[in-house]
């Protein structure tokens, strides 16, 4: 019932027009001044009865624009995709070397990365253009938007930022403590960030070595050890074109594109990038439980979390669906019970994150008040134990393709969001088509196939649980889960105390 008031209630508001004013209803017809109401008035007729919606027709087929790929003299790919609804490029280069290889120096990807940004005269001035610089696990992207005559400038500008930084030692140090500054007031200000660093540790722990993935960022004590020699040296090895992707969308046509790449971007130059190695973490033993302390905070944030499929293993596209019906955040059950049934958390959705090596991180967030934790806590198990023993119904899985489908529209739709998840994509070592194929698998999936996968994955009894909360009102609501290991964020995630699991309540 929740569902079809929430389409009248969007039905509504579109028939009001988008100036967001709602829609009074009419006042009734009154008889004129100085007349009375005539009450051998004949009663109006009965009104017709109104004539049914006319069934949907089933979605058109979309071919998407069709990219067009060439690899330049020194190694260098690039990517290109012709779109002219604005005269506007977006042109991408991005160096697979994101925070994956920090190795035991986290942060270094993070710092240096940003400094290869900011440490030379770059001509952005003269654009117009603003720099853009997205570091993430599995690649570093540098981007800028221009007009379609200035791709050329562009390109310069480009070659020049990853190719020829000065890397000045003050402008490292400079961006070092400028990221060390915001990861230290993370620490103390921002929950859901502590209880995610703490998950990628537990989901990716190895027993003799640090995961490349088991870092989601790097503390302000782990990134001020890092060093200029460092940040030079990680340029010197990766930066270079046998480890780069260009991508080049918007009003360009794919024979420029090439031209301007391989007069701007072919003279970039470097021997092969060293190779990565990747070992799989052990999915979770037995259920871990972390308290993120936060002293003073009267909301908590949790995290159920556990490793998903790969991208490329056939259950992804139903695994995706399955977290869909569970944690989408405008139609999934956590929203729909927990937050507009029961009233026990402010915000609640699902995610899944893929890497290029190794499996996905698969987890659930919901925010609520510190006296509500463990309540919260418990229906976020129950939710996801219920997930693996019964198919959700058709029409859960109906909504929840429609919706990835929707979404998926509406990023590629923004400025540059092509080639950013072009980029994406390519630092994955995943076809350009691979979403749209997902979205076409996710429609086909069923219930049952769903359910299949998340069941596969998702485990009770075997979870990594994160809390961040004040530990002194939150850990008595957690110990009946477990053993809380309680964590201090400003002091680099130290342990700080352990809390027993409670004792099991005695049987009546």
């Amino acid at each position: 019932m929740r569902k079809h008031a929430s389409v009248l209630a969007l039905a509504v508001l579109l028939g009001a027009g988008c100036s967001g004013q709602t829609v009074a209803p009419s006042p009734p017809r009154m008889p004129a001044p100085g007349k009375v109401a005539d009450s051998k008035a004949p009663a109006p007729a009965a009104p017709e009865p109104k004539e049914p919606p006319p069934t949907s027709l089933p979605p058109k087929p979309f071919s998407a624009p069709k990219t067009s790929w060439v690899e330049l003299k020194n190694g260098l790919r690039v990517v290109s995709l012709l779109d002219r609804a604005v005269p506007v490029v977006h042109l991408r280069v991005a160096v697979l070397a994101g925070t994956a290889i920090d190795g035991e120096r986290t942060g270094l990807a993070a710092v240096c990365a940003r400094a290869v940004a900011s440490s030379q005269d770059s001509g952005l001035d003269k654009l117009g253009a603003r720099l853009l610089v997205d570091v993430a696990p599995d690649r570093v992207v540098y981007g800028l938007s221009v007009a379609a005559p200035r791709l050329a400038e562009a390109a310069e500008v480009l070659a020049s930022v990853v190719g020829r930084p000065r890397l000045d030692p003050r402008e490292i140090e400079r961006v070092r403590g400028s990221l060390a500054e915001a990861a230290a007031e993370k620490a103390r200000t921002d929950g859901a960030w502590g209880a995610l660093m703490m998950l990628h540790r537990d989901l990716f722990a190895l027993p003799s070595e640090h995961h490349p993935y088991a870092s989601f960022d790097a503390t302000a004590e782990e990134i001020t050890r890092i060093k200029p020699a460092d940040c030079r040296e990680y340029h010197r090895r990766h930066f270079v074109p046998k480890n780069m992707i260009a991508a080049i969308t918007g009003d360009v046509p794919a024979d420029e594109a090439r031209k301007v790449a391989e007069k701007h971007l072919g003279r970039l130059s470097g021997k092969t990038p060293p190779p990565l190695s990747f070992t799989d973490p052990m999915p979770v033993e037995s259920t871990k439980i972390t308290l993120v302390d936060r002293p003073g905070s009267t909301q908590s944030e949790l995290v159920v979390g556990s490793l998903g499929p790969k991208e490329s293993e056939p259950t992804y596209p139903g695994f995706v669906l399955a977290a869909e019906v569970l944690g989408g955040p405008v139609t999934g059950r956590l929203s729909a019970d927990l937050r507009d049934k029961r009233g026990l958390v402010s915000r609640s959705f699902a995610e899944i994150v893929p890497f290029a090596g190794g499996p996905s991180a698969f987890y659930v967030y919901a925010k609520t008040n510190d006296e509500s934790t463990g309540e919260a806590l418990a229906a976020l198990l129950d939710h996801l134990r219920a997930l693996t023993k019964e198919a959700p119904s058709p029409a859960e899985v109906e909504t929840a393709a429609r919706f990835l489908g929707g979404s998926r529209a509406v990023s590629t739709s923004k400025p540059g969001g092509r080639a950013d998840e072009l980029c994406d994509l390519g630092s994955r070592d995943l076809p350009d088509e691979a979403l749209d194929e997902r979205i076409g698998a996710i429609r086909q999936a069923s219930p049952e196939a769903a359910a299949k996968a998340f069941a596969e994955h998702v485990r009770p009894g075997h979870a990594v649980i994160v809390v961040a909360g004040d530990a002194a009102h939150v850990g008595p609501r957690l110990q009946r889960f477990g053993e809380v290991k309680v964590v201090d964020p400003t002091r680099n995630f130290a342990r700080i105390r352990t809390l027993p699991a409670a004792a099991p309540a005695a049987r009546p």
